[in-house]
């Protein structure tokens, strides 16, 4: 029973070591999500930064769960339509960046950019762009195919390794980004927005012929 014991804590530290990696791997990755991310945070100050940080980490933990619970199912079912989602991403990223660019046309004050709105409203956006993005659902479900996890305690222990992770980095990202801003002068910031936004359709348009 001792022995059973300890296997069990043994698998449940493993699980949770391999949760932390994969969720600081999948969190670091430079996308899309990250671009938008470090432009929130700068323009819109460290608070509604962090709550678009923690929109995207609550998404990976949400697929980490699905990942731990379903395994290789999930893997599966989403290796067939890879298509399809990438087309659905491309789509949505480039709503994004059309209507950031069109609302830097109509109003090129940049101090007015993308400040409005509540920390709350920031979570809710980044939770829905990090949901489609095409990298975070691939490399959860790359996840998914590999992972071999028995019993409710290892699939705890991996949900909360990720959680760990990828709240971790995406914490300390945005509030960098936020305090950094302090020092950007508005040129700095509205270069950042048009830049980070045609990176962004450009990463749509490459999702959509891809």
């Amino acid at each position: 029973m001792v022995l059973a014991f300890r296997g069990t804590m043994e698998q449940n530290r493993r699980m949770f070591v391999a949760g932390l990696v994969a969720g600081l791997a999948i969190a670091m990755q430079i996308g899309a999500v990250s671009l938008l991310l470090i432009e929130a945070a700068v323009v819109g100050g460290p608070r509604k930064g962090v709550a678009a940080g923690m929109g995207v980490a609550t998404v990976d933990v949400v697929y980490a769960v699905i990942a731990g619970v379903a395994g290789g199912f999930a893997g599966a079912a989403l290796s067939g339509h890879e298509r399809e989602i990438k087309l659905f991403a491309a789509a949505v990223l480039a709503a994004i960046a059309l209507h950031g660019l069109a609302g830097l046309w109509r109003d090129p004050e940049v101090r007015e950019m993308d400040t409005s709105g509540s920390a709350r409203s920031h979570y809710a956006r980044f939770f829905a762009i990090t949901a489609v993005n095409p990298l975070t659902i691939a490399s959860f479900a790359a996840v998914a195919t590999a992972l071999s996890v028995d019993g409710a305690g290892a699939v705890a222990a991996f949900v909360l390794g990720v959680a760990v992770g990828t709240g971790g980095w995406h914490l300390f990202l945005p509030l960098a980004a936020g305090h950094a801003g302090r020092w950007v002068t508005p040129a700095i910031r509205r270069t950042l927005a048009i830049g980070g936004r045609v990176l962004v359709l450009g990463i749509a348009v490459h999702l959509a012929v891809s």
